[in-house]
């Protein structure tokens, strides 16, 4: 894991892009469905599918707002892609 001490969002970038993962994140077109910058689905909010779908896409919407602000992206809940 990379030293946190120094800059927060650069390692956290750092430690996602290790992981294959690239800022920003964004919505797809699929309810609950959060990929990374190049399309690559990384989460999927309620995998199981019970809860109603607007419940789905408010929380999943909080998750590209979070990922995103803690790397550098402030204010940015992402955009929807296919």
């Amino acid at each position: 894991m990379a030293d946190t001490s120094n800059n927060p969002y650069e390692n956290f970038v750092s430690e996602l892009a290790a992981l294959d993962v690239k800022l920003p994140v964004n919505l797809t077109d699929d309810v609950g469905v959060i990929a990374d910058a190049d399309g690559q689905a990384i989460i999927t909010v309620d995998v199981n599918g019970e809860m109603a779908d607007a419940r789905v896409e408010r929380i999943a919407l909080w998750v590209v707002l979070a990922i995103n602000t803690c790397g550098g992206f402030k204010g940015e809940q992402g955009e929807r892609h296919g």
